[in-house]
């Protein structure tokens, strides 16, 4: 079974499950996620819940790949729902209340030729090769965040101008996202206590500057002051190797190649080991503390 029949089959196991049950509609949504990837998942749509989650579903075809049963793998897509399942109010409702609003506006970057067709949609300040946008912090939860994309529509519904949405985001991002600066060993020890000899006493050389939820993390550059307090801490100029949009690695100069071998080694690394939505840039950034700017 390739991945399309375990799409269809997965759907149709869905509707099966509830079926009689009138409240409820099932259906396969492809998405356009950043840098154009396409995305297919599940949505179960019900009767007064009007903000309705999708679930990809390329991590359960993998776990079909590896043996587990379709039917298995259908009762863990509903239990998934029934526990993420939103009871926000519609979305048209949701966008008009600016003043609910408003305290949750927060920044991403994204790749600006990347996503040519999309900035066409949606209010962005231009930034190095890259583009700020925003996006409404809806919900934080175990299972990740609820973000709804601000785009051009939503800024004539709250009478809004750009200039005032990213006032806002900017003031909002480093509360709602504070930002982390740590040694990329010491992330490792925390992602996986047993992946770093805890024995090691190399002088670090590599560092991740992210946010605490480590999500759309590599924002945390545009913090006010981050560039210059990271100057501050390593004691020399930088590199910035932007290895996704939710976070970044810094390199100080002294521990650095030239910049020619680090743009070749982020170019690979995007192609082979960053999902395509996740990819922010394939260029390497320097921060001269002498000028207190980046240069791209």
């Amino acid at each position: 079974m390739n991945y399309q029949q375990f799409i269809e089959e997965v759907e149709r196991r869905v509707k099966e499950k509830i079926k009689g049950n009138e409240t409820i509609t099932v259906y396969i949504q492809t998405a356009v996620k950043n840098n154009g990837k396409e995305r297919k998942g599940i949505t179960v749509s019900e009767k007064g819940i009007h903000i309705s989650p999708t679930i990809y579903l390329e991590e359960y075809f993998q776990q079909f790949q590896e043996g587990k049963p379709i039917e298995k793998i259908v009762e863990k897509i509903l239990q998934l729902y029934e526990e993420v399942k939103c009871s926000h109010p519609c979305e048209e409702s949701l966008l008009q209340n600016y003043e609910e609003l408003k305290g949750k506006f927060a920044c991403k970057l994204i790749h600006r030729g990347k996503n040519e067709k999309l900035l066409n949609d949606i209010p962005y300040v231009p930034w190095m090769d890259l583009a700020i946008v925003v996006f409404v912090l809806l919900e934080v939860s175990p299972y990740g965040t609820a973000t709804v994309l601000v785009r051009k529509e939503h800024l004539e519904i709250w009478g809004l101008t750009e200039a005032q949405l990213f006032d806002e985001a900017k003031k909002n991002t480093p509360i709602l996202l504070p930002y982390q600066f740590c040694p990329m060993r010491k992330l490792l020890r925390e992602i996986c206590p047993y992946a770093v000899d805890e024995g090691e006493e190399e002088e670090e050389s590599l560092y991740v500057l992210s946010n605490k939820l480590r999500s759309f993390g590599a924002a945390s550059m545009l913090y006010e002051g981050i560039l210059e307090k990271v100057g501050q801490k390593l004691g020399e100029n930088y590199y910035i190797l932007p290895s996704s949009i939710h976070e970044v690695i810094v390199v100080p100069e002294s521990k650095s190649p030239v910049k020619q071998d680090l743009e070749e080694m982020v170019r690979e690394i995007n192609e082979t080991q960053v999902e395509e939505e996740e990819v922010l840039s394939d260029r390497v950034y320097y921060f001269s503390r002498k000028e207190n700017r980046l240069f791209l």
